[in-house]
């Protein structure tokens, strides 16, 4: 009986230590807070919610929500850089990042508006990175600076100037609808509805771009194309 009790509180010990191994890897950040202007905070996957400050851990599992005349911007492991303005939400569903062909990243915008600059893993192999727009469209990225705003059931995205003199690249915006490959900076398209759609890249106007960018109020610097 004794080496039976031994059997299974060995069994017991392992499957504890599989859920501690699993919960801590769940735990673990895979970005931090740069930067917080006004009122932010962070909804753990339990959703019991942390008000942001500059250095707070991210872990995949969070939702990230600004209020009115706010703005936080977020470094990942890879240096993936994203920001948000005021009166947004996004979500970390998924980061991982040990510099191997299994590396992704899914995020997704559900309101507001949002800039990133994409890092490693989506300049190492294209396609590795995942910006949602709530249930509008996805977008599929291969290295660069996007910009856009997430109302209700509706997407603007836009290809914006890449940083620091990185070259140009492309996003491709698609849904079950249809899909358009953006590869000129300034230009954009919109997604009406979750049922149509992306529209032809545009030009997008300087003003819509500027607002845009403005109401981000992010402390990187951003080239707007003229």
């Amino acid at each position: 009986m004794r080496w039976i009790t031994g059997i299974f509180l060995l069994a017991v010990f392992g499957f504890f230590a599989g859920d501690a191994a699993a919960a801590e890897e769940s735990l673990a950040a895979v970005g931090e807070v740069t930067q917080v202007k006004g009122d932010a905070a962070r909804f753990d996957a339990g959703g019991v919610a942390h008000r942001l400050e500059k250095g707070d851990a991210v872990h995949v599992g969070d939702r990230v929500e600004t209020r009115s005349r706010s703005t936080v911007t977020l470094r990942f492991q890879d240096n993936t850089s994203f920001s948000l303005g005021p009166d947004s939400a996004f979500s970390v569903n998924e980061f991982k990042y040990a510099r191997s062909d299994t590396d992704s990243v899914v995020m997704e915008v559900l309101r507001g508006a949002f800039r990133f600059t994409t890092g490693l893993i989506a300049k190492a192999r294209s396609r590795s990175m995942q910006v949602r727009t709530g249930v509008v469209a996805t977008i599929g990225i291969r290295g660069t600076t996007v910009g856009g705003e997430v109302v209700g059931e509706s997407a603007t995205i836009v290809l914006l100037e890449p940083e620091d003199g990185a070259t140009a690249s492309a996003i491709e915006v698609g849904n079950a609808y249809g899909s358009v490959v953006i590869d000129r900076p300034g230009y954009g398209t919109t997604v009406q509805d979750a049922h149509s759609p992306p529209t032809p890249p545009q030009r997008m106007r300087l003003r819509a771009i500027d607002n845009l960018l403005r109401s981000i109020q992010s402390s990187q610097r951003v080239s707007v194309p003229r």
